[in-house]
């Protein structure tokens, strides 16, 4: 979702995982607003640090427990088959404060969705994610 407000005009919003009760909850195929794709790394204690430091942590984001379904990306359906894999703990950034997210997203700069749309090409994840993070709209910044 992209419910953390940003800065009018220049970056108005930013993205957050939130965390779901069940995996039923989380996994619809056809609702990928509910599941999210990534990309899953391990990180030294330093990386981890570092991440955590250029991501605002603990002021925006803090790190959330969180359980992950790893999968090679084709670029076609290889992270809703990976659910019925083998589940691994991992951690995500969420918002630091419920009170800083908003119960409606607010639409980020194209810049910023696009970034975001050429990773999930990047890693080949689902099409149907991809298809998803292209219809997310774009708000107003200086320029567009």
């Amino acid at each position: 979702r992209f419910n953390i407000p940003g800065t009018p005009l220049v970056e108005p919003s930013w993205a957050c995982v939130e965390p779901c009760d069940t995996l039923e909850d989380s996994t619809p195929a056809d609702n990928h607003s509910i599941s999210v794709h990534g990309v899953l790394y391990t990180l030294s204690e330093d990386d981890f640090a570092k991440v955590g430091r250029s991501e605002g942590v603990p002021f925006g984001y803090r790190w959330q427990r969180c359980t992950v379904f790893p999968y090679i990306g084709d670029g076609k359906t290889a992270g809703c088959e990976a659910l019925s894999g083998e589940p691994v703990p991992a951690y995500t950034l969420v918002s630091s404060f419920l009170s800083t997210t908003t119960n409606t997203d607010v639409p980020p700069s194209r810049a910023y969705r696009d970034l975001i749309i050429r990773g999930a090409r990047e890693w080949m994840f689902d099409e149907n994610y991809v298809k998803y993070l292209q219809s997310v709209p774009v708000g107003r910044t200086i320029g567009n």
